[in-house]
């Protein structure tokens, strides 16, 4: 019984929400699509009907050259984050389809986690729920809007398992 229920969610899942990845990077210590899956869809399920999202890894040059000619900043970023109805009022539930892309650079997630002694997988979690964020509308530029989507990735981290990615601000 618990096989044929986990198969009718699994289907379900496979309808709703569409993954694609693309690997450009040499980087060996990436999470499995299952993992990427569940961060992504646990993010979004509340507002989202429906979730198609790309996901590609990309070595420092490329990451430098999307940062450069997308944000005007000359370094490669842990991930950029674009949403395809970026404008649309995303924040009515039940929206219907979140479509974006993540692009992440292994190798600038692998420093940071290092730096700041946090685990490899948590940091990749945590910086796919932030990016998930921006695919829906939050940002952080102003203290407010920061606030709130700083207690959003608390809270969904903490749904799947990880601690507060901010614990080690808060002295």
């Amino acid at each position: 019984m618990k096989v044929a229920k986990k198969s009718l969610f699994l289907q379900h899942l496979n309808a709703v929400f569409s993954l694609h990845f693309d690997n450009h990077s040499d980087a060996q210590n990436i999470p499995t699509l299952s993992q990427w899956r569940q961060w992504i869809w646990q993010t979004c399920k509340n507002s989202f009907k429906r979730a198609n999202i790309a996901i590609l890894l990309c070595n420092e040059t490329e990451a430098r050259q999307f940062n450069h000619d997308y944000r005007h900043k000359d370094y490669a970023t842990n991930i950029l984050s674009f949403a395809l109805n970026e404008g649309e009022n995303i924040f009515m539930p039940d929206k219907g389809e979140l479509n974006g892309d993540l692009i992440f650079c292994p190798q600038v997630i692998e420093k940071e986690a290092a730096e700041q002694q946090k685990p490899l997988i948590a940091h990749y979690a945590h910086l796919t729920v932030h990016g998930v964020l921006h695919l829906m509308g939050y940002d952080h530029i102003e203290d407010e809007e920061a606030e709130v989507m700083e207690a959003l990735e608390i809270r969904i981290l903490h749904q799947l398992g990880y601690a507060n990615p901010y614990a080690q601000d808060e002295y």
